[in-house]
């Protein structure tokens, strides 16, 4: 193993032992305004993930368009946590995005720079992309706080993706030399990783189970369907944002953190993952 990928190592496990005891205590300690504390948390996380969704696409930012980033960063946050805490009606986040759909669209019709016309396409569909990714998405997570046993879910939707990650990339380093490159635009990516990051994703699913049968209603099938459903969503994460890294010819979206790139290098399989754990939650296993 060379020095780089054991530096790397020790910082993808770093940051499980300090992300995930951070995140059990803000939700199990810190429930107070309807979850507030994660709410914060996820923000955070979409907004930055937002400014580098736009780089990503876009590659630069004029004042016009930095203004509708900046509304789509911290308004849809803000309205789903509202909505979560019942100070504005359900689906409300719906109607304000498509609102601003028709916003974006009829924004570039009085774009006064010719030079910049060609562009219009790009930045309209770089717009559009960021409402959705890692906005909407993402900000599912905001939502666990009105599942039954929301501290549980906190905690267990982290475990899920975080142990998958770091166990995918473990086996990957030790077993995974000869059966990498199985999908292209991802070529480090090995089939061992990939299987032992599934694998522990169904364990953490049924150890939950066992703490917490509740949750599933007592019905462990729910908590393998849970598990099986993370564990490959996780994955597709992982790969759609190296497929987008790929075509815009970076290597990582951004260096907030030395080794693990930028906001989305981590959370890029959190965003897929969080709206099919809070539908399964919801709808197999409290109306299942």
């Amino acid at each position: 193993m060379t020095e780089k990928k054991m530096s790397n190592l020790k910082l993808r496990i770093l940051l499980i032992f300090v992300a995930v005891p951070l995140l059990f205590g803000i939700a199990v300690y810190l429930p107070y305004f309807n979850y507030l504390a994660i709410s914060l948390l996820a923000a955070f996380f979409i907004i930055s993930g937002s400014y580098e969704t736009w780089k990503l696409f876009y590659g630069q930012c004029r004042k016009g368009d930095f203004i509708f980033v900046t509304i789509i960063a911290y308004s849809i946050p803000a309205i789903v946590y509202l909505e979560s805490a019942k100070f504005l009606p359900y689906n409300t986040i719906y109607y304000f995005s498509g609102i601003l759909i028709f916003i974006i669209f009829l924004f570039q019709v009085f774009n006064k720079n010719e030079s910049t016309f060609a562009e219009i396409n790009k930045r309209t569909s770089s717009l559009l992309i960021i409402l959705f990714y890692p906005g909407l998405f993402f900000s599912y997570s905001i939502r666990f706080s009105t599942l039954h046993y929301p501290s549980f879910a906190f905690v267990l939707f982290m475990c899920l993706v975080f142990l998958n990650d770091i166990c995918a990339y473990i086996s990957g380093m030790l077993w995974g030399k000869n059966n990498r490159n199985i999908i292209p635009i991802s070529p480090k990516k090995s089939l061992v990783g990939f299987i032992v990051g599934f694998l522990f994703s169904v364990l953490v699913a049924s150890v939950a189970y066992f703490i917490k049968p509740q949750f599933f209603a007592e019905k462990y099938h729910y908590a393998l369907i849970i598990g099986v459903s993370i564990g490959i969503v996780s994955i597709i994460g992982d790969l759609c944002e190296s497929a987008m890294k790929r075509s815009a010819n970076i290597k990582d979206s951004g260096n907030v953190l030395p080794g693990r790139g930028g906001i989305l290098d981590n959370i890029d399989s959190l965003i897929f993952s969080a709206p099919v754990f809070y539908f399964m939650v919801k709808y197999i296993i409290v109306h299942g």
